[in-house]
């Protein structure tokens, strides 16, 4: 098997030994017409053949030459991306592809360093969830443990209040198990084929009035504002009947007062529901952090383990739409907006 570097050098040299070849024909069809106008002596043709053999010894090598040059200026960039992968493969994701001189060798350097950029990316929130899940589980096992230790030793009564302490904890690991699973199974949602065409209008209300006694115990109010009579969607109903119960119970969560207002029309080809409510507030940074894995803003609510919305974000980006958040400042609230692609239609089709 040749190589790249094998085949474009033979394909220069064939090039220019051709055009070499065509001169030199060329050369002597000229000199043998001049010649018969000319009757040169013997000596004379013996001259001129030398000097053509010297000439075509002398391109021969200039081209061999210029093919090297061309050669290795083309297959080093080659060679830079081959190493850079292969470095890659090993697990250097800092690696990186210097810019060549040929663009389209520099768009494929371009290509493998964003690839290095994701992996690097992907394996450092690896890292990051690894010592999240971590600190998750300590808290809660180390309260079981000395829990358990002290009952053992008689150091801690073994009345109600020790009892629902340990259950606490453990309903603690419960729902971060629960939530571990419900993240790694969102971040399939891309390949689920349970997709229909819904009402998102309707599914919205539904939810609602599913969470509006959680939020009237808290003296909450939920407020529906343009809201429109149906807009559909396509996409999965549990996945996105969960999307719309972390965010709603998030506002209920994070509100002591006030009311959570939803709205939902279509803009442009999306449906656009938000969530707005009177409560917390975020600073500036938080607006893009919330959406992460573990990530809280205020950690002294122990009931939240912090992948809610980070469930929200990738299954909604599973079904080509987008979450974002903002709020004008500590204690003026928070908007949560998410857009998906809606369907422009007054019946929904068949769905499959």
């Amino acid at each position: 098997m040749k190589t790249l570097r094998q085949s474009l050098f033979r394909s220069h040299l064939a090039v220019m030994v051709i055009a070499l070849l065509l001169a030199v024909v060329g050369a002597v069809v000229v000199l043998g017409l001049i010649s018969v106008f000319d009757d040169p002596s013997q000596r004379g043709r013996s001259g001129r053949f030398v000097a053509f053999l010297v000439l075509g010894l002398a391109a021969l090598i200039a081209s061999a030459l210029v093919s090297w040059i061309v050669t290795r200026r083309v297959t080093e960039p080659l060679d830079a991306v081959r190493s850079a992968a292969e470095r890659l493969a090993d697990g250097n994701y800092e690696t990186r592809v210097a810019p060549s001189t040929i663009e389209e060798l520099d768009q494929l350097g371009d290509s493998v360093n964003v690839l290095a950029e994701v992996l690097e990316q992907t394996e450092r929130r690896r890292l990051e969830l690894i010592g999240d899940v971590a600190h998750e589980l300590r808290n809660p096992l180390a309260t079981i443990q000395a829990s358990m230790e002290g009952l053992m030793d008689g150091v801690t009564a073994a009345d109600d209040e020790t009892f629902a302490r340990i259950s606490g904890e453990a309903a603690r690991l419960g729902r971060l198990a629960r939530d571990l699973s419900e993240l790694s199974a969102s971040s399939e949602a891309a390949a689920d084929t349970h997709f229909e065409q819904l009402d998102f209008a309707t599914l919205v209300r539904q939810v609602a009035a599913q969470l509006e006694p959680q939020a009237t115990a808290k003296g909450l109010n939920i407020r529906f504002e343009e809201m429109g009579d149906v807009l559909w969607v396509r996409g999965h109903r549990d996945r996105l009947t969960q999307v719309i119960v972390n965010v709603v119970g998030n506002a209920i969560q994070y509100s002591e007062h006030g009311q959570i207002t939803l709205t939902l029309e279509p803009h442009e080809t999306l449906a656009v529901v938000s969530v707005s409510d009177e409560g917390r507030g975020l600073q500036a940074e938080d607006t893009q952090r919330i959406f992460e894995r573990f990530y809280r803003v205020d950690r002294t609510y122990a009931d939240g383990t912090g992948v809610g919305l980070a469930i929200a974000k990738a299954i909604v980006g599973a079904h080509g739409g987008s979450i974002t958040a903002s709020s004008r400042g500590l204690g003026l609230g928070t908007t949560v907006r998410l857009s998906l692609p809606y369907l422009p239609m007054s019946t929904p089709a068949a769905g499959s």
